[in-house]
C-alpha cells in the first residue's frame, strides 16, 4: 500500500508571548471510549466540533478511539442510536474533507483467560459496525481499523487472536486497511520481535510513551511510582533554570525510584531518538508500513518541557518516516491549552 504522504504539520504555540514551534502528523479525539462517564455518551456534538476545528486547522489525520463493547453489547437502544447516527457523521465528515480516520477499539476486555471468546466477540462488534458504514457508502479508501487498542495477551495468544480477527473481518470487507500493534500494551519492543501477520494491508502500530515517569508524572492510576511531579525533559544539565526534584516519599521502593535513578540517561533526545530507531531494521527487513498511533505527556508536565518532548518525538518519527498520532487533543495528555496545530498542505 501507498504510504501517508509525508508534509509537515506546524504549531504554533502561545506563552508568556513567545512563539514556539513544534510538529505533529495527527492526533487522537477522545470522548467515545470513555463510556464509564454517563455524561459522555451525550457529549458527541463536542467531539464532532473538535473534529471540524482539526480539520479547518488542516490536521487531516484523526485517530478516534470508540468502546465498540459497549456501543453493539451493552448501549440501550437510543444510545445505540445515537452512536450510530455520530459514527456516520464524522466518518462522512471525515471522508468528505479527505481526512485519514482510524477507528480503535477500546475497553475490549481481552485478557490471557477469555482471548478465544472475546476475539469472536471482538470480529461480531467490527462486523457490525463495519456493515453498517458499508451500507452508508462509508467504507472509504482512508478509513482504517485498529482492531485492539493496547492487547495485554502473551505474544503467541496475541497472534491467534490477531489473526482471527482479521480472518473474520476479511471475509466480509477484503479492502479495509488494518491496524494491529503488538502484546504489552502496543510495546515498540515487542513489536520488533514479532514476525508480521500473513496478511497484506496490515499497518503496524506502537505507542510510545517514555520516559514514563516524565511523560506519566503526577498520574494516579500509574501508581506511586509516578508521585514525583515537576520533572523536566530533557534531564537538566547544571546551567538549566528548572532542576530535577525530590524522589516523591510515595515512590520510593517502587520501579518509580529506578527511573528517577537512570532519567539522567532516559530523559534525553538521544535515549528518544535510540529507541524509536528499533524498528528500522525490523520495518525494513519486512516491507511493512509501520505508524506511532499514540505519543503524548500528562499536563500535569511543565508546557515547555511538554512542548520540548513532543517536538523531539515527532522530528524523530519524521526522520524515521514514521506517522505519529499525538495522545491526546483535549484530556490529562490534551495539547489543546498549549498549541493550535496547523497542516501544511
Amino acid at each position: 500500500m501507498t504510504s501517508i504522504n509525508w508534509k509537515i504539520f506546524l504549531s504554533f504555540i502561545f506563552i508568556s508571548c513567545r512563539i514556539f514551534t513544534t510538529h505533529s502528523q495527527g492526533v487522537n479525539i477522545t470522548g467515545l471510549e470513555k463510556t464509564w462517564k454517563s455524561e459522555q455518551i451525550t457529549a458527541y456534538q463536542r467531539l464532532f466540533n473538535d473534529l471540524q476545528l482539526l480539520s479547518q486547522e488542516g490536521i487531516n489525520n484523526i485517530r478516534l478511539p470508540v468502546d465498540l463493547n459497549f456501543f453493539f453489547e451493552n448501549a440501550n437502544e437510543n444510545e445505540l442510536k445515537e452512536f450510530k447516527k455520530w459514527i456516520k457523521r464524522i466518518t462522512r465528515y471525515a471522508s468528505k474533507h479527505k481526512m485519514a480516520l482510524i477507528l480503535s477499539n477500546f475497553n475490549h476486555h481481552l485478557s490471557q483467560e477469555n482471548y478465544k471468546s472475546q476475539g469472536k466477540l471482538i470480529s461480531k462488534n467490527w462486523l457490525q459496525l463495519l456493515d453498517f458504514l458499508n451500507d452508508k457508502h462509508l467504507l472509504y479508501p482512508e478509513l482504517y481499523i485498529d482492531i485492539v487498542n493496547e492487547p495485554v495477551l502473551y505474544p503467541k495468544e496475541w497472534e491467534e487472536t490477531a489473526k482471527n480477527i482479521i480472518t473474520s473481518i476479511r471475509t466480509s470487507h477484503p479492502e479495509v486497511i488494518i491496524v494491529c500493534g503488538a502484546s504489552n500494551y502496543n510495546s515498540i519492543y515487542e513489536l520488533s520481535r514479532m514476525q508480521p501477520l500473513p496478511f497484506k494491508s496490515i499497518i503496524y502500530s506502537f505507542h510510545f510513551y517514555e520516559p514514563f515517569i516524565f511523560t506519566h508524572q503526577g498520574t494516579t492510576w500509574t501508581g506511586n511510582q509516578n508521585a514525583t511531579t515537576g520533572i523536566p525533559f530533557p534531564y537538566p544539565d547544571s546551567t538549566e533554570v528548572i532542576q530535577m526534584p525530590q524522589l516523591s516519599e510515595k515512590a520510593m521502593g517502587t520501579e518509580g525510584a529506578i527511573n528517577y535513578r537512570d532519567y539522567s540517561q532516559t530523559g534525553t533526545y538521544q535515549a528518544i531518538r535510540d529507541k524509536l530507531s528499533l524498528l528500522n531494521t525490523w520495518r525494513s527487513t519486512y516491507g511493512v508500513e509501520v505508524w506511532c498511533t499514540e505519543y503524548g505527556v500528562t499536563q500535569n508536565a511543565d508546557k515547555q518541557s511538554r512542548i520540548k518532548y513532543l517536538k523531539a518525538v515527532d522530528e524523530v518519527l519524521k526522520e524515521l518516516s514514521i506517522p505519529g498520532y499525538i495522545w491526546e487533543y483535549k484530556g490529562n495528555f490534551g495539547i489543546d491549552d498549549i498549541s493550535i496545530l496547523q497542516f501544511d498542505n
